[in-house]
């Protein structure tokens, strides 16, 4: 069996998070951060506060903002980001992402960093010969 098959199969992590890590999740800052608004969701926070909150650098935290604007964050320029899912399949799967975060932090930081099935090159790999190593 495939080692991101397995890990697919044994994490407990649905496809379909597995699918919203992969789109929208590339760092465990930005779980953090979603930590941050999933926490109070109708709260308002300035690019400084989540600065203070994470602990990154600024110009990441500014950065991975950007990044949610519009798809799960909204952004006001007088007040700040505010949780904003722009549709409630994203809103649910972001606050699954922090469930499941807080539950089981190393297989979500593990779906984070690891390769992603390549199904071609699986097929390939069958037919690889190896040489028998001799001990």
């Amino acid at each position: 069996m495939n080692a991101d098959r397995f890990f697919v199969a044994h994490s407990g992590i649905s496809d379909e998070l597995l699918g919203f890590i992969a789109r929208f999740i590339h760092s465990v800052e930005q779980i953090e951060i979603l930590c941050i608004f999933a926490r109070a969701p109708a709260k308002t926070w300035t690019e400084e506060e989540v600065f203070k909150e994470i602990q990154s650098s600024r110009t990441s935290v500014a950065a991975n903002l950007g990044l949610f604007c519009g798809r799960l964050l909204h952004f006001d320029a007088p007040t700040g980001y505010r949780f904003s899912p722009e549709s409630p399949d994203l809103g649910r799967l972001a606050l699954e992402l922090v469930k499941t975060y807080h539950e089981r932090r190393v297989t979500v930081i593990n779906a984070i960093y690891r390769e992603p099935v390549d199904p071609i090159r699986d097929f390939a790999d069958a037919f690889k010969l190896r040489k028998d190593k001799k001990l």
